[in-house]
């Protein structure tokens, strides 16, 4: 029964938005500990790695939902 119920759509759809946040909280976090190193902290820089964050973000989000699905 409980392996019915973590092979749902459900139970799958839920840790794949859990991976997915916890992906983009990790990569923002690297994002601002090099800013807090002195990287990026210009305004051009900054958009650029943030931009690079949404789109390293989306990648593991696919990849996340390839591995569980």
């Amino acid at each position: 029964m409980v392996h019915d119920l973590f092979t749902s759509f459900i139970a799958k759809f839920i840790a794949w938005g859990i991976l997915t946040a916890l992906s983009y909280h990790l990569l923002a976090g690297i994002r601002h500990m090099c800013m807090d190193l002195g990287y990026f902290e210009e305004l051009n820089s900054g958009r650029i790695s943030a931009q690079i964050t949404f789109v390293l973000t989306i990648v593991l989000s696919v990849l996340a939902g390839v591995w569980l699905w």
